[in-house]
């Protein structure tokens, strides 16, 4: 005995509908896509804008809008304009630094061979890094490639967050901020009150 399937001739209506449905989900898709968040970086001393869009920098004085992007890095994880001259951008996924002049030319490419987990601006051709394969806070000189300064190895602490300015630098973890000072002593420890 042998079951047979009768199929039903497609109409031209029935193919209009498939044809408009695919349009229509295809039309959505590329809006969709094509409506990314900006996201505002800050203002540097000089009263220049950056944003953030795509994965591309943006500065913007008075009328004038410059761009940098780098495909082959990734997404662009933090960026710090706190020396317009030295901009700082890092690609954790990569483990690279980009640092670029207040033109957003590239002035050095840097790729660490350990796990970086925050990068910020330090004081002239210095950047604060977070070491996370050894725990370590480090002042690291781009120029010459070299850690300047180190901390002790910091236990029991998961950092989230780097805050630094060219004197200071801030880990915040989820229950307490180290702070240290400018030769990677820890000079504070906030503890987070938590909310009940």
């Amino acid at each position: 005995m042998t079951i047979g399937i009768q199929s039903k001739p497609v109409s031209l209506r029935d193919m209009k509908q498939l044809f408009f449905l695919i349009s229509f989900f295809i039309v959505c898709n590329s809006f969709s896509q094509n409506e990314q968040k900006t996201d505002t970086i800050g203002t540097d001393i000089f009263g220049a804008m950056y944003t953030l869009k795509n994965n591309t920098l943006f500065k913007k004085v008075d009328d004038t809008t410059i761009d940098y992007l780098n495909l082959a890095l990734g997404d662009i994880t933090t960026v710090d304009i706190i020396n317009s001259r030295e901009i700082v951008i890092f690609y954790r996924d990569y483990n690279a630094v980009v640092i670029l002049d207040n033109q957003l030319n590239l002035i050095t490419q840097i790729q660490f061979a350990q796990t970086i987990l925050f990068v910020n601006n330090g004081i002239v051709n210095n950047l604060w890094r977070y070491n996370d394969t050894q725990n370590i806070l480090e002042l690291y000189d781009y120029k010459s490639r070299t850690i300047t300064s180190s901390s002790q190895v910091i236990t029991d602490f998961n950092p989230v967050k780097m805050e630094s300015n060219f004197n200071s630098v801030k880990l915040i973890g989820i229950n307490k901020t180290l702070v240290f000072d400018q030769y990677l002593n820890i000079t504070e420890t906030e503890i987070h009150q938590k909310n009940d």
